[in-house]
């Protein structure tokens, strides 16, 4: 009987042409898994970085005083549901999916739930996601694909839109020259437009320096097509551990000592 089942499976494999599959193969299967579920983990990490720092660089949380217009025509809870950056949720949404593809198929994924591996996944992406944001990855993607991808603001609503509406006074981007004589800087805004700013009746929120490169704020009026009277500059990034408190007085830009001009 045992030797008639033999060769029943030997005729089989012969039959079919059957050939034995290194283990190695089966080794590197894995890895190609284990190493998918990692690289989604990493990529998830990066999307929900990006998306911490979309949100939270909203002047609706730190800056509500020097915006108090916007909010005039637009509630508040509208504008933040707005600035929910549904895009990179998205993108997270779907690397989290193939991180729990990737580890179902893993030597030991089927034994564990769904939901486990979900959750698991997430708390491993806020986990890197947080430490990403300490060396401000998160900013510096959204700050490239802002500047050299122009689809990319026309899917997402950040600070930089909210900042490119002159028609509602507010101005931002970055200073490309200094006129010190004729208190004039250049302007060039996150719509590659370039634009000629009054200075002269500006305030400016100490410890805020004025300088080719840097990214600024600024309030004020619209003169003309490209010109804009500024009434208020800051900086563009946030000082969480420096923050001003409201009740300090702002000083004009022609007797602020820490304004550096070049």
């Amino acid at each position: 009987m045992q030797n008639a089942r033999s060769g029943f499976i030997l005729e089989e494999i012969e039959k079919r042409k059957a050939v034995l599959i290194p283990r190695w193969h089966f080794l590197v299967k894995r890895l190609g898994f284990w190493m998918l579920v990692a690289i989604s983990v990493l990529t998830g990490a990066i999307s929900m970085a990006t998306a911490m720092y979309v949100f939270l660089d909203h002047d609706f949380i730190e800056d509500h005083d020097y915006i108090n217009r916007f909010f005039i025509e637009r509630p508040i809870i509208a504008d933040v549901i707005a600035s929910i950056p549904y895009l990179w949720l998205v993108a997270l949404a779907l690397f989290i999916l193939i991180a729990f593809l990737g580890f179902r198929h893993t030597r030991k994924g089927y034994r564990y739930s769904a939901t486990k591996v979900i959750v698991a996944s997430l708390f491993a992406s806020l986990v890197l996601s947080t430490a990403l944001n300490t060396v401000d990855i998160g900013q510096y993607i959204h700050r490239y694909l802002v500047e050299n991808v122009h689809v990319y603001n026309k899917l997402i609503y950040a600070n930089e839109q909210r900042w490119t509406n002159s028609e509602r006074g507010l101005l931002g981007g970055k200073i490309i020259k200094i006129d010190k004589n004729s208190h004039i800087i250049v302007l060039i805004d996150f719509d590659k437009a370039v634009w000629s700013v009054d200075i002269s009746k500006a305030e400016v929120r100490p410890k805020t320096p004025i300088a080719p490169g840097k990214y600024m704020k600024l309030t004020g009026v619209k003169t003309g097509k490209r010109t804009f009277q500024a009434l208020s500059i800051q900086g563009w990034e946030k000082r969480y551990h420096k923050r001003v408190k409201p009740s300090q007085k702002i000083t004009p830009i022609k007797n602020n000592a820490a304004t550096k001009v070049i």
